[in-house]
């Protein structure tokens, strides 16, 4: 199975999705963004899984972002994402979930 999931992390509170797909699509199609949220305090938890169409997409994405993303004045970190499961964790509702079709 291949992965073409990039972990996105050292996100600012002020990052929403919209932002973060606007810089991401210049690596690649993406088929999916996903934020997580803090069901307490309903803001972000730091992090996000961006989807590519293929793992060399995603390879590329971590290459060209890394280390020169800066987004309200912190550096985003990107990192291949490890091959995930079903999470037993409650989600947010769909507004914080993107998916990009063809």
């Amino acid at each position: 199975m291949t992965n073409s999931s990039v972990y996105v992390g050292n996100l600012h509170e002020g990052v929403n999705n919209r932002v973060l797909y606007d810089i991401l699509i210049q690596a690649g199609y993406v088929i999916d963004l996903y934020i997580p949220y803090d069901m307490e305090t309903n803001k972000h938890k730091g992090f996000a899984f961006v989807k590519y169409e293929t793992k060399e997409i995603a390879d590329y994405a971590v290459k060209l972002f890394s280390d020169i993303v800066i987004l309200y004045e912190k550096t985003l970190k990107f990192a291949i994402s490890r091959p995930m499961t079903t999470p037993n964790i409650p989600s947010r509702p769909s507004s914080n979930r993107r998916v990009y079709g063809k």
